[in-house]
């Protein structure tokens, strides 16, 4: 099975992104996430290719996996499959207690805006003058993708993920104990 995948961003009739799976040029699965409000900022604008990003790479996970075609085979009309927004991996490592803030920022090393550029430089001057050598600790795959992964820039205070199409710094609580934080960021990823 030859299969063909496109998400894309739509304001009407409701703001939305759609991944389409196609075989043979026909929809074989559909997942719609639907969007509070359409963009109307650079901001905005940032935000939705991020989450287009996670969305676009949620589904190759589901078409790579071995029981796809399965399904495919045993489902006419399938259901669209949730989409973990509530528990995106911005919320997962949100969520844990020893983590102070997090810094997203894309593949380019791109902050989601202005401000949050400006208060990682404040706080790690040396590492921002440096940031986009340092993202390539994570090498380049195909598609705009990185590999996964952890670097310890500072053990048990500062951390930069690769996600896929996305990047964080993690920046955690001064005395957390290294080896626990890490356990709970790489829970984090795996989801």
């Amino acid at each position: 099975m030859e299969l063909q995948i496109q998400t894309e961003y739509a304001c009407r009739p409701n703001p939305r992104l759609t991944t389409s799976v196609f075989n043979g040029g026909k929809v074989v699965h559909k997942i719609e996430q639907e969007l509070g409000l359409p963009i109307s900022s650079q901001e905005d604008m940032l935000k939705v290719e991020g989450l287009l990003c996670q969305q676009h790479s949620h589904v190759l996970e589901i078409v790579d996996s071995e029981d796809f075609e399965t399904y495919i085979q045993t489902h006419r009309r399938p259901a669209p499959a949730p989409i973990q927004t509530a528990r995106s991996l911005l919320d997962r490592l949100r969520g844990i207690a020893e983590i102070e803030k997090v810094f997203r920022i894309d593949n380019n090393g791109e902050f989601e805006s202005e401000s949050i550029s400006e208060e990682f430089r404040k706080k790690f001057s040396a590492i921002f003058r440096n940031l986009r050598e340092l993202i390539e600790i994570f090498q380049r795959l195909p598609g705009g993708k990185r590999e996964g992964g952890i670097y310890a820039v500072e053990h048990g205070r500062l951390y930069l993920l690769s996600a896929g199409y996305e990047c964080y710094f993690v920046l955690t609580n001064r005395n957390c104990d290294s080896v626990e934080i890490e356990k709970k960021i790489q829970s984090a990823i795996t989801g």
